[in-house]
């Protein structure tokens, strides 16, 4: 029985794979394609330049041959893509926004996209200072879907100009939002707590579930602190206080009717979410686990949950995430819902570290628009509609998993902290309070004046 089983099994493998490998390119074309055939589209050896900043020890738009089918699939479409319009396809494995500038100055070109990281490009005001062109200036489709979502968009809109993209139907670089959410089921299975997929079914998934989760996961009885367990801890980065604020409808900025943004964290959803951690953290039911990427914990079954960024957990994205140092299955969800998070399921940001893609001031528009609809299009062998099936197989344990990390994507906004003094201000303000050593109303008050100058400097200037 079990051969036939087997047997059926194969047999809608290869009946996929060929459905899938019978999708033809030219089929494709029509939808994003924006260039007349008629006119040829020879763009006489062009290089064609991308840079990626690194997410760990992978470069997922320079891969390897043979190290996943995504890679390889992506590899096919470089190799498509140059012998259709007669260029050549380089991807340098770093960014250097120095070499930007060094090579802009010359009348050089360094690359023609960067994949970077907002933060790099805000603070240095490489935008506000013209090292990036628009991709709203060139003739684009940005709401065609293949440059992200429309959420993901808004990261990359400045001085009413779209700057930022991402290769959507590549599936990575993953479109990199703040806080993913995991949780071990071996954990909660070990401490009798119902799955956090079927408390949200039920509407159940609330703090007040995470509070009660947090008082049953905890056993601090070995005197070694590295052996004890709990559900939630810290890091060094203020992702819980971030899941927190999001899941609260807390917001760090606000954008107003006139296009200028506002300090927004002055706000009783703040407080509330800030001083829900300040009650667990007194009774010591959240671990101060110190360093950023507090995962071993988490795999080793000594932490029911892990907050980070997205792309901690997806296989194409690293060596040191969960993929591959997790023996057994880990799970996506998000926060749960604060008291007032009516509802939304915007509990994500596209944020300080995301990265995005960038046409550099050297490039010529004219390349862009011929190659990006093409080049960004799914992937040979899939469709807007099959482009995600390999990437569910390979990545998830399973399919409720696999449905919150498309809300934790497609649902996130943008939270603007590039745009704030986050490392001086904003990141270690939010630890001292849920640390205990400095008081939520006072702080989310005092450093108002501090967050609404950066504010103004990096974005509100250049508003008309």
């Amino acid at each position: 029985m079990m051969k036939i089983k087997i047997a059926v099994i194969l047999i809608f493998v290869l009946l996929f794979t060929a459905a899938c490998a019978s999708v033809s390119e030219d089929e494709l074309i029509p939808e994003f394609g924006n260039y007349d055939e008629s006119k040829g589209t020879d763009l006489g050896g062009y290089e064609f330049i991308m840079a990626s900043a690194r997410a760990g020890s992978e470069n997922p738009i320079n891969p390897q041959s043979g190290n996943t089918a995504r890679g390889d699939r992506l590899i096919q479409r470089y190799k498509d893509t140059e012998e259709k319009f007669n260029v050549k396809i380089t991807v340098l494995d770093e960014c250097s926004v120095g070499d930007l500038v060094v090579r802009s100055a010359a009348g050089m070109k360094y690359a023609d996209l960067m994949a970077v990281k907002i933060n790099e490009i805000v603070t240095g005001k490489y935008i506000q200072n013209g090292y990036f062109i628009p991709f709203s200036g060139m003739n684009i489709d940005l709401d065609s879907g293949i440059y992200g979502p429309t959420n993901m968009l808004e990261g990359g809109y400045f001085a009413g100009e779209y700057y930022g993209i991402i290769s959507y139907y590549w599936g990575f670089p993953a479109a990199d939002t703040m806080p993913a959410m995991w949780f071990n089921p071996r954990v909660i299975s070990n401490y009798r707590q119902a799955s956090p997929h079927e408390l949200d079914e039920q509407g159940e998934w609330t703090w007040a579930t995470l509070e009660k989760m947090c008082e049953a996961i905890h056993d601090t009885s070995d005197p070694d602190p590295e052996k004890r367990t709990y559900a939630l801890a810290y890091t060094s980065e203020p992702y819980l206080e971030f899941a927190a604020l999001y899941s609260n409808n807390a917001r760090v900025a606000t954008k107003g009717a006139d296009g200028r943004l506002s300090y927004a964290l002055n706000s009783k959803e703040a407080a509330e979410a800030m001083n829900f951690l300040v009650s667990l953290a007194e009774r010591d039911l959240i671990c101060d686990g110190g360093n950023r990427q507090n995962i071993t914990p988490f795999i080793e079954n000594r932490r029911a949950f892990f907050v980070e960024y997205t792309h901690l957990g997806l296989s194409d994205e690293g060596a040191d995430n969960l993929s591959y140092r997790m023996e057994e299955a880990y799970e996506w969800i998000y926060f749960p819902e604060g008291p007032s998070g009516a509802g939304t399921k915007s509990r994500t940001a596209y944020s300080f570290w995301t990265r995005f893609m960038y046409a550099t001031l050297n490039t010529d528009p004219n390349v862009m628009e011929i190659l990006l609809p093409y080049m960004f299009q799914p992937l040979p062998g899939e469709t807007t509609e099959t482009w995600q099936d390999d990437f569910r197989r390979t990545t998830f344990f399973t399919e409720e998993s696999f449905d919150y990390f498309q809300i934790l994507r497609d649902e996130a906004f943008f939270d603007y902290t590039a745009y704030t003094p986050f490392t001086d201000v904003l990141q270690p303000r939010l630890l001292a309070m849920t640390r205990g050593t400095a008081s939520v109303a006072e702080t989310l008050e005092s450093i108002g004046d501090k967050m609404q100058a950066s504010l103004d400097k990096l974005y509100n200037a250049y508003v008309e």
